[in-house]
């Protein structure tokens, strides 16, 4: 992940420009095999609803100084992205319980689908522990 953040070049420049990285270079940079899928909104207006939400089962930690670096880069233009917070009351989940997709295969070499499992999980206090 450090080789990720050092390639941005944030502290070098006061008007960084990043490489794009294709929304299907990005998924394959992660462990995007086993994580909860929920439909829930935007917590920022105009707070849209039915987003699709991925959270990975991975933790990818990152040093302080790329932190630092991020968050300046939140904190810089017009807006002040770093504090924006949350501008909405937590919703009811109202039919959008999380449903929580991993990858069983034994063998990595083997590409067929069989082993990708999508199992329902019921949202409880030990699921929130978790998340």
């Amino acid at each position: 992940v450090d080789d990720f953040f050092d390639s941005l070049q944030l502290d070098q420049q006061d008007d960084p420009l990043v490489a794009r990285v294709p929304y299907g270079k990005l998924m394959m940079m992660v462990d995007y095999t086993n994580r909860w899928v929920y439909k829930g909104s935007v917590t920022t207006p105009p707070c849209a609803k039915y987003v699709f939400w991925n959270v990975l089962s991975t933790v990818y930690p990152i040093s302080q100084k790329h932190l630092d670096l991020f968050k300046a880069q939140l904190a810089r233009g017009e807006h002040d992205l770093e504090e924006t917070g949350n501008w909405r009351e937590i919703q009811p989940l109202s039919g959008h319980d999380p449903i929580w997709v991993f990858n069983d295969r034994l063998d990595d070499e083997d590409d067929s689908t069989e082993g990708l499992v999508v199992g329902n999980i019921v949202l409880t206090s030990l699921a929130v522990g978790v998340l």
